[in-house]
């Protein structure tokens, strides 16, 4: 079992987007994929058509549910642990433990946790045990500098790995000097994710875009930079 948190500090940069995608993605791909929505704004939640659900994040990081009793199926092939704004009330301190969480989870090939926007205990929780970490972003300097700040949170949680920076909502290719500028911090994962309004089409109908329209460019990029990352955390 491997572990992708997708995070950034910041706000509106596609994290629920990707990790919804990715995970479509992935199970194209034959792993059996679980996603966890760690958000307790639950947007990833409400993007698979749940609104509501009996046990959240929030009961099953308290231990109080199973696994088995935590997961929904989604319509697109894989599983997630919905979220609700009960996960506000989670005393991260009294949560499982990271080494049991990894223990629980292990029937799964990917593991994918959509984290929440702002700072947070429960992205550096899920952090500390992240077998990779990436940050949705966008080319506004508001979103790279949530990406920085987030480069933080993942040192500070102990992750030691390269951290991968995802663009998404290009309307045109990143130049050089872009490149060069964030070298120094992050891995750029390409293809970039062009923007598109069937994306927004899409989760209106509760599916993601690789459902929607399944020849898409915007399709087309979430499978590229899917098999990147299965490629990094050794699944393909």
């Amino acid at each position: 079992m491997k572990t992708l948190v997708i995070a950034n500090s910041a706000g509106g940069v596609g994290k629920s987007t990707s990790a919804h995608c990715i995970a479509v993605a992935a199970s194209e791909y034959g792993k059996k994929v679980l996603v966890i929505d760690a958000d307790p704004a639950a947007g990833l939640t409400f993007a698979c058509g749940i609104e509501n659900p009996r046990v959240s994040t929030k009961e099953f990081l308290a231990g109080q549910f199973s696994l088995e009793a935590s997961i929904i199926k989604s319509g697109e092939r894989f599983s997630i642990i919905a979220s609700s704004s009960r996960l506000l009330a989670l005393d991260i301190d009294q949560a499982i433990s990271p080494t049991k969480l990894v223990e629980l989870l292990s029937s799964f090939d990917l593991v994918i946790i959509d984290t929440p926007t702002g700072v947070s205990r429960i992205t550096t929780y899920f952090m500390a045990s992240a077998d990779l970490i990436l940050l949705s972003s966008t080319t506004e300097i508001l979103s790279l500098r949530g990406a920085l700040n987030s480069k933080d949170i993942a040192e500070s949680a102990g992750y030691g790995g390269e951290l991968q920076l995802l663009i998404t909502k290009t309307t045109q290719g990143l130049d050089d000097e872009f490149k060069e500028l964030i070298g120094d911090d992050f891995a750029l994962l390409e293809p970039t994710i062009r923007s598109s309004l069937q994306v927004s089409a899409a989760q209106s109908q509760a599916m993601s875009i690789l459902t929607l329209d399944a020849k898409s460019e915007v399709a087309a990029d979430y499978r590229e930079v899917t098999y990147s990352l299965l490629e990094k955390l050794e699944l393909i």
